[in-house]
C-alpha cells in the first residue's frame, strides 16, 4: 500500500508573481499617477526637459487642464441609517464608476497625447528649423558631404568613373556599334551627374527650398479644410487640434458627464421629465431650422418641451473648476435643484443672468446619480474601442512624418556615392533613379499626410453634419468606423499618392519588402525540403546518384551476356537476359 504524498514546502508557499503581472501592475500605476496629477509629474521634470507647447493657445485643448475631464459622481457606496438600516445598493454603480473613470482617463490621456503629436511632427522641419539660419539639420548635413566628397569620393574616384564610361562607350560604339544607345545614355549621364553634382555641393539651395515648398504645401491643406483659405500654419494647427479634440474629447465627455449632447424635457408635476430629442418638429424644414438654432444657442423650446444644448450650457461651468473641488460640487447642487442660488460666487452666471437653471435642467443631473452608472460604463467601452482608430490614424500619420524627414536626411548624405555610381550606365543609372525617387517621396511625404488628414477631418465632419438627426452614438459609430477603415487602408492610399506624384518606385518600399520576405522565405523552404529528401534507392540497395554504374573495363566471359544495365548503350542491340552473345565477326 501506497503512502500518501505529503505536500512540498514550495507548494504550500504562495507562488511567486509572473513577471508581465508585475509589468502590467507597474504600467497601470504609472498610468493611474498620470491621470491622478499629471501636474505633479510634469511640473519640475517634463518642463524642463519637454519641448516648447506645439498647440497654439487660444483653442479647446489649452483652455482647461485635462484634469478637469474627469467624471463626476454624487452618491453613496454605503448608507447607514437609524430607521433604513444599512443600504449597500451603491457599491455596485460606485464600482461601475470607478471602471468607467479609468476607461475615460485613458481614452482622454491618449487623445491629449495623439493630438500634441500630431501638432508637433507637422510643425517639425529638421532641414531649414525655424527659419533662422543654422537651425536646422540641413547646414551640418551640408558640411558632412561637402567633407565626404572632398576626402572620400572626391575628384580621383571621379575621374575613375569618368575613364570607366569612356571604356564602356568605347566598346559599345566601336566593337558593338550601337551608335543611337551609348549617346542617349551618356547624355543621362551627363544629366544624372549635373543633378547629383548640384546637390553635392549646394545641398541648402536644391533641397532646402523644396522641403519649405513641402511644408508650405502641408499647412495651405490643413488650413483649406478648417477654414476655407489658405492660412499660417499655427491657424491650421489650430484649427486641426480644435476639430480633434471635440470629436475625441470634448463631445464624449459631455455626453458621459450630463447624459447627451442635448437633452429635453417636460414639465410634469412639478418635475422635469426627460423625453427625446428629435424630432424638433413634424415639420422636415422647421425640424432642421430648430437643429441648426440648438446647435448655436444654449436653449429654445420646441412642440412644448425644453431642449437644451449641454456642451454650450452646463460644460463652461463645470471645466472651469477642478475636479472634486467644493465650487464643482455646488455646479451640481445648483444642477440637481435648478436653482441658480446654489452656484459658487465665482460664476458669474450666479449675478448676471447669463446661466438660467430651472426644472427642466435637474435631469441633467441624473447621470451623475447612482441610476447612471452602468450606462456611463457602456458609453466609455464603446468610446475607448472606436476612438482606437483615429489614435492609430493620427499617431501613424504624425510618426511617419517625422521619420520620413529623418530619412531625408539619410538618403541626403548618399549624395556623394549617388554621384559616382549614377554617371555609369545600366545599374548606376538604375541606382540613381531609386535615389531621387527615394528623395522626393520623403519629402512629398508630409503633403500626402496632410492631404490625407484633410480629408480624413473634412469627411469626418460631413458625416457628423450628415447624422445629426440620428442621434450622437450613431454618428460616432459611423465616424469610428470611417477612421478605421482610413487606419487600415493607409499604406495603400500612401502609395497610391506617391505612385502619382513622384512615380512608382517612391511608393513601392513596403511592397517590395513584402515581396522580397514572401521569395526568399520560399526559396528557404525549397532548400530545406530539397536537402531533407532522401535519395531513391536502386534495386541493388544502393542510393541512385543520377547516373549508370560506371562500364566494367573487363569484357564478359565467353557464351555469357553482359549483366543487365552495365556497359551496354540502349543502341548497342543488347540481347535479352539470359540469351547467348552474338558471334563476332
Amino acid at each position: 500500500m501506497k503512502r500518501p504524498r505529503r505536500p512540498s514546502l514550495r507548494r504550500l508557499l504562495p507562488r511567486r508573481p509572473r513577471r508581465k503581472t508585475v509589468l502590467w501592475a507597474l504600467g497601470l500605476a504609472a498610468l493611474f499617477l498620470l491621470i491622478a496629477g499629471p501636474s505633479a509629474v510634469a511640473n519640475d521634470v517634463y518642463s524642463n526637459i519637454g519641448p516648447a507647447p506645439q498647440i497654439p493657445p487660444g483653442g479647446l485643448v489649452e483652455r482647461y487642464p485635462l484634469a478637469s475631464y474627469q467624471l463626476d459622481q454624487y452618491f453613496p457606496a454605503i448608507s447607514v441609517g437609524l430607521t433604513s438600516g444599512v443600504d449597500v445598493s451603491g457599491v455596485a454603480p460606485l464600482i461601475a464608476y470607478f471602471i468607467a473613470q479609468v476607461i475615460w482617463m485613458i481614452t482622454a490621456f491618449l487623445a491629449y497625447a495623439v493630438i500634441t503629436v500630431f501638432a508637433f511632427a507637422f510643425s517639425l522641419d529638421l532641414l531649414n528649423g525655424n527659419g533662422t539660419p543654422g537651425s536646422g539639420a540641413l547646414a551640418p548635413v551640408s558640411t558632412a558631404i561637402h567633407n565626404l566628397y572632398a576626402s572620400t569620393f572626391g575628384a580621383p574616384w571621379l575621374v575613375a568613373m569618368v575613364v570607366i564610361v569612356g571604356c564602356w562607350a568605347m566598346w559599345k560604339t566601336l566593337v558593338q556599334r550601337r551608335y543611337t544607345e551609348t549617346a542617349g545614355a551618356l547624355a543621362v549621364s551627363l544629366l544624372y551627374f549635373v543633378l547629383a553634382i548640384g546637390i553635392v555641393t549646394q545641398p541648402e539651395q536644391t533641397i532646402g527650398p523644396a522641403s519649405k515648398l513641402s511644408n508650405q504645401l502641408s499647412t495651405a491643406l490643413l488650413s483649406l479644410t478648417n477654414q476655407g483659405s489658405v492660412g499660417n500654419e499655427s491657424q491650421a494647427k489650430l484649427g486641426a487640434s480644435n476639430q480633434l479634440f471635440e470629436l475625441l474629447v470634448l463631445d464624449p465627455w459631455t455626453v458621459l458627464e450630463f447624459g447627451g449632447l442635448e437633452n429635453c424635457t417636460t414639465i410634469a408635476e412639478g418635475k422635469g421629465r426627460s423625453v427625446a430629442v428629435r424630432p424638433l418638429s413634424s415639420s422636415p424644414a422647421e425640424d432642421s431650422r430648430l437643429a441648426s438654432q440648438l446647435d448655436a444657442a444654449t436653449e429654445i423650446r420646441a412642440q412644448g418641451k425644453t431642449c437644451v444644448n449641454d456642451k454650450n450650457k452646463y460644460a463652461p461651468h463645470f471645466l472651469a473648476f477642478p475636479y472634486q473641488s467644493d465650487r464643482r460640487n455646488s455646479e451640481h447642487e445648483a444642477l440637481e435643484k435648478g436653482d441658480v442660488s446654489a452656484l459658487p460666487a465665482s460664476d458669474a452666471g450666479k449675478t448676471d443672468g447669463s446661466y438660467p437653471l430651472g426644472k427642466a435642467d435637474e435631469p441633467a443631473a441624473e447621470a451623475m446619480g447612482k441610476g447612471g452608472q452602468y450606462q456611463r460604463l457602456l458609453l466609455s467601452v464603446v468610446i475607448f474601442l472606436g476612438e482606437l482608430g483615429a489614435f492609430a490614424l493620427v499617431g501613424a500619420l504624425a510618426f511617419s512624418v517625422i521619420l520620413a524627414q529623418i530619412l531625408l536626411l539619410t538618403a541626403l548624405g548618399f549624395a556623394p556615392v549617388a554621384l559616382l555610381i549614377g554617371i555609369f550606365p545600366g545599374r548606376g543609372h538604375e541606382f540613381f533613379k531609386t535615389w531621387v525617387s527615394k528623395l522626393a517621396g520623403y519629402l512629398a511625404r508630409k503633403v500626402v499626410y496632410s492631404l490625407i488628414l484633410a480629408v480624413v477631418l473634412a469627411v469626418s465632419q460631413a458625416l457628423a453634419d450628415a447624422t445629426s438627426n440620428l442621434g450622437w452614438l450613431l454618428a460616432f459609430v459611423l465616424q469610428a468606423a470611417f477612421l478605421w477603415t482610413v487606419f487600415l487602408q493607409r499604406n495603400r492610399l500612401t502609395a497610391d499618392f506617391l505612385s502619382a506624384t513622384v512615380g512608382p518606385k517612391a511608393g513601392q518600399d513596403a511592397t517590395n519588402r513584402l515581396q522580397t520576405l514572401y521569395y526568399t522565405t520560399r526559396l528557404a523552404r525549397m532548400a530545406t525540403r530539397s536537402h531533407r529528401q532522401p535519395a531513391p534507392v536502386t534495386s541493388a540497395g544502393s542510393p541512385s546518384s543520377g547516373e549508370g554504374p560506371a562500364p566494367s573495363s573487363e569484357p564478359p566471359p565467353a557464351g555469357k551476356a553482359p549483366p543487365e544495365g552495365g556497359g551496354g548503350s540502349p543502341s548497342s542491340g543488347e540481347p535479352p537476359s539470359g540469351g547467348e552473345a552474338p558471334p563476332s565477326d
